[in-house]
């Protein structure tokens, strides 16, 4: 570990006792310029020298993120807009990742040459996966 990295642990242990709030710290390290990636390493090494010295007793919680990449046979198949507007779905959870690559693929097999926003918010309507962000007026009069 380096001298700089070694200095920002002793003072952020100092500033945060020996029971760090994640969020607390996480939000000091953002100040401070760092990005995601650095505030992650630094957090869990933080996070292990304060749960090594409290006898294991901290908990420490991991999250995951996983992310959708389109793979080369459907680069040039989604507009960029169609391909933004499934991964925010997904990202809101309105989507699962089961259910985005079922649209995914849906809309491979029933939707010849480039797919556009509306030709996906098309498709994901006529299978009950109303996003409620389609331009169409859906007017019902009794």
């Amino acid at each position: 570990m380096d001298e700089r990295l070694s200095d920002l642990l002793t003072m952020l242990r100092e500033r945060f006792s020996t029971d760090p709030k994640v969020d607390e710290v996480e939000a000091y390290l953002s100040s401070a310029g760092y990005d995601r990636h650095q505030i992650g390493e630094i957090l869990a090494l933080l996070l292990t020298e304060t749960s090594g010295s409290a006898g294991g007793a901290r908990q420490v919680i991991q999250t995951s993120m996983t992310f959708r990449v389109l793979g080369p046979h459907e680069r040039g198949r989604f507009a960029p807009d169609a391909w933004g507007h499934l991964l925010s779905l997904n990202g809101a959870g309105v989507l699962s990742a089961f259910e985005l690559e079922h649209v995914i693929e849906r809309a491979l097999t029933h939707i010849d040459g480039r797919i556009a926003l509306d030709d996906l918010r098309s498709l994901m309507e006529g299978t009950g996966l109303d996003d409620g962000g389609s331009t169409s007026d859906h007017t019902t009069v009794h």
